[in-house]
């Protein structure tokens, strides 16, 4: 992917807000609900890389007031990926919580598994790298704290190669 002027000042606008967000979580220590969606194919899990972290993770984000944990899930997933997936599709995997980036976070972690690889589009500002890789891959990658908690959780339930319909 070929990055314009216009996407390299919206990366750098979204460096810079999340360097002055992330002063305000520091002094002011918020508890948020956010959460993570794992897209699953052929036990291979979606990872996505965001421009203005030095992490890897999956489609993520907070929950809007008067919005559900799944619908936020769902959004998330089209909003960061382009992939449209239906609320019956989504599978809860669970809630972690954490201290992460300052702030204390309940994530609520949601599953999705695609018979056929999904189309992956990002838009290279907020997202800038996406694919699927096998779980010990992605273990391998600098990931989110609580993206390696649930993706070590899965693991240890399921074994090294299974994806969410095996595991149940």
């Amino acid at each position: 992917m070929r990055t314009s002027a216009t996407d390299r000042l919206w990366r750098l606008g979204l460096w810079v807000a999340y360097r002055v967000i992330s002063v305000g979580w520091y002094v002011f220590r918020p508890r948020r609900r956010g959460v993570f969606i794992a897209v699953w194919h052929n036990r291979e899990l979606l990872v996505i890389r965001n421009s203005y972290r030095d992490w890897y993770a999956l489609p993520a984000g907070g929950v809007r007031r008067g919005e559900t944990p799944a619908h936020a899930a769902l959004r998330e997933l089209r909003e960061e990926v382009g992939i449209e997936a239906e609320p019956e599709a989504l599978h809860f995997a669970g809630d972690i919580s954490t201290t992460f980036e300052f702030k204390r976070d309940r994530c609520s972690f949601f599953e999705v598994e695609f018979d056929a690889r999904p189309d992956v589009c990002v838009d290279g500002r907020e997202v800038i790298w996406a694919d699927f890789l096998t779980p010990s891959a992605a273990l391998k990658t600098r990931l989110a704290p609580p993206v390696r908690e649930y993706l070590n959780g899965r693991l240890a339930r399921s074994g090294p190669s299974a994806s969410p319909a095996q595991s149940e």
